[in-house]
């Protein structure tokens, strides 16, 4: 097993199913986006966060004037962030990020406010180097919502010092041969770490993390799922694909290796975008995921969907497709929910 290695800096590292009975486990109220948000006292073993669901292009998108969109501009619901998920091991104040969305700046103070000592944030105060607070940020792909975050890492923003970043071949070829990363690179803001496809990697004594192939548009380069183990539970983490068919390791192998399996859920229906041509866009519909799940043999993980276009129904908590879906013993994910591990 590779070990991926991370500083112990950080403060000398604080001072040296799938089903109703899995979802409604968890504790819920309802936020302030709409969403449900998790309650309860901050984990005290490693764990998972969600920092963001939607879609890349974020919700408002640009050209979008109406539906949630609307409510979202108007005000009348929070800002949805671009789907992230944060990993924390609270024995050694590691922490890792996994996409480095355009929303990087919000969701790098999110995911340092954890652990948290009880309910309270433990946010520090001054300016912080960024590498002493997080140990890693894992790469899934070259869709504009997963890298273009590290744009804050430059001398022009934060000016980090060999912030590791975790990503396949094919990514970190991008990353080194195009301004502006480039330029990051050759600077050691970032120090750029080629991931071992389907071998495990280590980030702390009680935490891995494999990443494998998962069948999505490459025009620029390959896509990434992680498989993210603790010593209690696995999590799968699959933000982005085009179908469920078709994957070098079929796709219900690594389902059946995990307790949380967090999908792509970007549309709800193959017919969601009216204004344009669905098919150059392609992802598995919410509706057919279902579909296919709920006729597993097996006992199967909770499962939660993530990365949700702005046009996608499940926004609507009041909508008859998010209904479906709950009654369905399925889950949205939202932010601030967390998942021990």
């Amino acid at each position: 097993m590779a070990r991926v290695a991370h500083r112990t800096s950080r403060r000398q590292l604080l001072k040296n199913s799938f089903g109703f009975a899995a979802i409604s486990a968890i504790p819920l109220d309802w936020g302030r986006s709409g969403q449900p948000a998790a309650t309860g006292t901050g984990p005290t073993g490693p764990f998972a966060i969600v920092l963001g669901s939607s879609q890349d292009g974020g919700v408002p998108q640009a050209n979008c004037f109406t539906g949630f969109c609307a409510r979202v501009r108007a005000g009348e619901v929070a800002t949805p962030r671009v789907a992230c998920l944060g990993i924390v091991d609270p024995a050694t104040g590691a922490r890792f990020l996994v996409d480095a969305t355009p929303d990087f700046v919000a969701q790098v103070g999110d995911l340092v406010a954890w652990p948290k000592q009880g309910d309270q944030p433990s946010v520090p105060t001054g300016t912080l180097r960024l590498e002493e607070e997080i140990q890693g940020v894992f790469l899934t792909h070259a869709h504009m919502g997963h890298y273009t975050g590290l744009l804050h890492c430059g001398r022009e923003a934060a000016a980090t010092s060999d912030l590791p970043v975790y990503a396949s071949a094919a990514m970190a070829r991008l990353l080194r041969s195009n301004q502006p990363f480039k330029t990051l690179i050759d600077e050691d803001r970032l120090d750029l770490r080629e991931v071992d496809i389907g071998a495990p990697a280590e980030l702390t004594p009680e935490l891995s993390v494999v990443p494998f192939s998962v069948v999505h548009r490459a025009e620029l380069t390959d896509t990434l799922g992680l498989l993210i183990n603790g010593p209690s539970r696995s999590l799968l983490y699959i933000p982005d694909a085009d179908r469920w068919d078709g994957w070098p390791v079929p796709f219900e192998d690594w389902l059946d290796k995990s307790d949380i399996a967090v999908l792509d859920g970007t549309f709800y229906s193959a017919e969601e975008l009216g204004h344009r041509w669905q098919g150059e866009v392609p992802h598995p519909p919410v509706a057919d995921t279902v579909k296919r799940l709920s006729g597993r043999a097996r006992s199967r993980p909770e499962v939660w969907f993530t990365h949700l276009n702005h046009t996608n129904p499940l926004w609507d908590e009041h909508s008859s497709e998010r209904a479906a879906i709950q009654e369905a013993g399925f889950g949205i994910a939202q932010r601030d929910q967390t998942w021990n591990l």
